[in-house]
């Protein structure tokens, strides 16, 4: 079976043609559910990771790199959904979040303004101009996030599998046209695909829960975790011997690495680890 992933320009009937799809195939569908699930196992407020999928990045958060560390969260959550397969996703960059992946099905789901500020207004019952002012809004934030973050541009088709305009296409047209390709041959799961997403699911997962301890590379094979973290920077106390500094590096690192696996053996199907820690410099 297949994973489907839409991409939507808000209002643009992308959250009812990903329940339809996901009723007649009899699939999961999921989206600010993984929200939910992300917040709660990081323990990470609710609306920060909503703002993280949303805002473009500020000053701030270019310093702190705080989406990056979110959006870790989000795909950690979004990739225990995958593993079962059978899904589909409708919430902020699912194409983006797995990567590479044969048997996902990427879509883009757009439909003429005029349309969506009229959707806009009957859904909401606000004037003309302040349904456009906001679509036109979320269509740059969304733009500018994905352009910052993955350096490419949202509504390029390079980048999807199928990108729909709804007006001429209806919404049973376009949920016909998603089913069918959802089950060709093209998009079903095979033993590679499969086990490129378990992989992706369990390096995704612990790169997470790092979060709170290091920036750290992982990636995964078959249950063999590869963890590797670049030399952090620590600032001298005052004058001491190259001796000293050799030791109190060294003690770092090991302290470092003593906390990550206390991290790690508490996560699932992980068979075993092998760490690349570089030792810390001071600045």
């Amino acid at each position: 079976m297949a994973i489907i992933t839409i991409s939507r320009g808000c209002y643009s009937h992308g959250k009812e043609i990903a329940e339809k799809v996901a009723d007649m195939l009899g699939y999961e569908c999921v989206s600010r559910e993984i929200l939910i699930e992300a917040s709660q196992f990081f323990h990470v407020p609710e609306m920060k990771l909503l703002r993280s999928l949303h805002d473009a990045p500020s000053i701030l958060g270019r310093i702190t790199h705080g989406e990056d560390m979110y959006l870790s969260f989000v795909q950690a959550a979004l990739l225990e959904h995958a593993k079962n397969d059978n899904l589909v996703y409708h919430g902020h960059a699912g194409h983006l979040l797995m990567p590479d992946i044969s048997h996902v099905l990427k879509v883009r789901v757009m439909a003429e303004l005029n349309q969506r500020i009229e959707f806009l207004q009957q859904k909401q019952k606000v004037p003309r101009d302040e349904a456009t002012a906001f679509i036109k809004k979320e269509d740059q934030e969304r733009a500018h996030w994905t352009r910052y973050l993955y350096k490419i541009d949202i509504n390029d088709p390079q980048i999807y599998d199928i990108f729909l305009n709804i007006g001429r296409l209806t919404i049973p047209d376009a949920c016909e046209l998603l089913c069918a390709a959802a089950q060709s041959a093209t998009f079903k799961a095979t033993p590679e695909s499969t086990k490129a997403i378990n992989d992706l699911a369990l390096s995704s997962h612990v790169r997470a829960a790092l979060q709170a301890v290091c920036k750290a590379e992982v990636s995964a094979n078959d249950g063999i975790v590869f963890i590797k973290v670049p030399a952090q920077k620590i600032r001298k106390t005052g004058y001491t011997s190259p001796m000293l500094q050799s030791f109190v590096k060294e003690r770092i690192r090991e302290d470092l690495i003593k906390e990550i696996e206390g991290i790690v053996e508490k996560i699932q199907d992980i068979k075993d680890v092998i760490y690349d820690v570089d030792v810390p410099y001071y600045s």
